[in-house]
């Protein structure tokens, strides 16, 4: 897996859940390679959202510019720096914009609420509880076709709400979930 790969950290990463590494510092091997396609990018991002909403205090440095608007991941754990001037600015960007809490779910009983507060937008604050079940699914998956039919027919109200992106079959909802509570709790 790609988590396997990438990063060294606390515990036995080979094959560790990162909501095992809660509240460790991880640190990546290799710079993540962004760039290549917007499918790659995703996979990439989806680490990055992982690590996010399980408080993962991940070290990584950016190697290219990500295929995607800076908007689509400014919300996900920044890199640390970048291996070029390019990747550097956009490092520097990315880590001025951040802020924990700016986009993220929640889940309630029968009811899934949203935040998206990040910088270059309006901000959305929504409670889907017609098709929780569904946003939920869709979450979890990492294709298209891990999805049952009557999921995969939401993707593009989904995607149309900007709560995901896909490409070549590969999706990632883009709120990540809210696992941790900044204290104190009113600082998202």
């Amino acid at each position: 897996m790609l988590m396997q790969t990438l990063l060294d950290g606390p515990g036995a990463v080979d094959g560790t859940d990162l909501a095992e590494l809660a509240n460790s510092v991880v640190v990546a091997r290799e710079p993540l390679v962004f760039g290549r396609s917007v499918a790659a990018d995703l996979d990439l991002l989806y680490l990055l959202r992982e690590a996010t909403s399980n408080a993962v205090r991940l070290r990584w440095t950016l190697a290219g510019i990500p295929c995607l608007p800076l908007r689509s991941h400014i919300h996900l754990v920044p890199p640390s720096g970048g291996t070029g001037d390019a990747a550097a600015g956009h490092a520097r960007e990315w880590a001025a914009g951040y802020r924990y809490g700016a986009c993220y779910y929640r889940k309630g009983p029968g009811f899934v609420t949203v935040k998206d507060v990040r910088p270059g937008g309006e901000p959305v604050r929504m409670t889907i509880s017609d098709g929780a079940e569904h946003f939920l699914a869709m979450a979890r998956a990492r294709h298209e076709s891990d999805l049952a039919a009557g999921t995969a027919a939401l993707l593009d109200t989904a995607e149309q709400a900007g709560l995901l992106i896909r490409d070549s079959g590969r999706l990632l909802v883009l709120p990540y979930q809210i696992r941790h509570w900044p204290v104190p709790y009113t600082a998202i």
